[in-house]
């Protein structure tokens, strides 16, 4: 059966929720929540009906405990998540602004999620049909990126669709020298790629490019999704241009929206059985699918600002399309 494979960190989010007052300063209260860009995916997926499998490693330690079990409380299997004795499982300390928008500062010196091989998972694991999904946080030392590498060509080599969400967080990056070709080093092993406008900005200027579709479409790329906070989402494809701006609505907290629209965009590829490079090909020449997929995924991302938190933001399936068919 078709099912998507997400690989990389699974980290604790703790996230601002009041201030308490104790006489004259203001303590921040935060909530332990589960999250990374991957998990965050997988989870989305799961919600939404599709099988999703969770790849990376955690610690053997309280935190490692409590993300294993959030996972499987949300229906993702979790045989391929590794436990580390000797590396602590990395964690996230967000920021809001007024207007909700995040900022992290990360605990993630030598954490367990940076010391996985690619040889700890089976090459029969790639086997079925299904999506691999990365983000560019296994880029940001050699070893796991080196390990990301690998595991993508055992996808592709299997046969498997690579989605690949730039997601870019600099403050991860002790040297960003080697960034860039990094990421596009990955690009090159992916069939579909997703970035904001911001990430799009920057690799065009560090690139010295005009038109970086065209320099991602020459790599082998088949779809690019660019996203841009509230503004309208772009579906770029070879030979075509395809925009849907987003409903507007409250925003609470931003940390799990572009997760929820990544995860509504895959699951809803996978219900369509696009889950091979032939099947996404095909889709390209009619792409009323991906216009579909596109309006999963716009969707679910704006009701995800609409509450706090990674996972707890994530809308499932009837959520989701109660909310479509209102909209339409």
């Amino acid at each position: 059966m078709s099912r998507l494979l997400a690989f990389g960190e699974v980290l604790v989010d703790w996230i601002p929720l009041e201030l308490q007052r104790q006489g004259r300063l203001e303590i921040p209260i935060y909530g332990q929540f589960p999250g990374g860009a991957p998990a965050n995916v997988a989870v989305a997926v799961a919600g939404l009906g599709q099988p999703a499998y969770m790849l990376g490693q955690v610690g053997t330690d309280p935190a490692g405990d409590f993300l294993r079990d959030c996972l499987l409380r949300q229906q993702v299997n979790c045989d391929y998540l590794l436990r580390s004795e000797q590396h602590a499982t990395p964690m996230a300390f967000v920021s809001l602004d007024a207007d909700g928008e995040r900022s992290f500062t990360f605990q993630r010196s030598d954490s367990a999620d940076l010391k996985v091989k690619a040889s700890s998972f089976p090459l029969s694991l790639f086997q079925e049909p299904g999506i691999v999904h990365v983000c560019s946080n296994t880029l940001t030392e050699a070893e796991i990126a080196m390990t990301t590498m690998s595991l993508l060509a055992n996808a592709r080599q299997a046969g498997m669709l690579v989605s690949f969400d730039v997601n870019l967080r600099l403050p991860l990056w002790q040297d960003t020298s080697a960034l860039v070709k990094r990421v596009m080093a990955l690009a090159g092993l992916s069939d579909m790629l997703k970035l904001s406008q911001q990430e799009w900005d920057y690799l065009t200027e560090q690139l010295a490019v005009k038109e970086l579709d065209a320099s991602l479409f020459a790599l082998g790329v088949q779809v690019i999704l660019l996203t841009n906070g509230g503004e309208a989402v772009q579906l770029l494809l070879p030979k075509q241009r395809i925009s849907l701006t987003p409903p507007q609505l409250e925003v609470v907290d931003t940390t799990g929206a572009g997760d929820a629209f990544t995860g509504a965009w895959l699951a809803c590829l996978l219900e369509q059985n696009i889950d091979s490079l032939p099947a996404l090909k095909q889709a390209l020449v009619q792409p009323q699918a991906l216009q579909q997929a596109l309006t999963y995924a716009v969707h679910a991302g704006a009701l995800a600002v609409t509450k706090a938190g990674a996972w707890s933001a994530l809308p499932n399936a009837d959520e989701l399309n109660a909310f479509i068919q209102a909209k339409e």
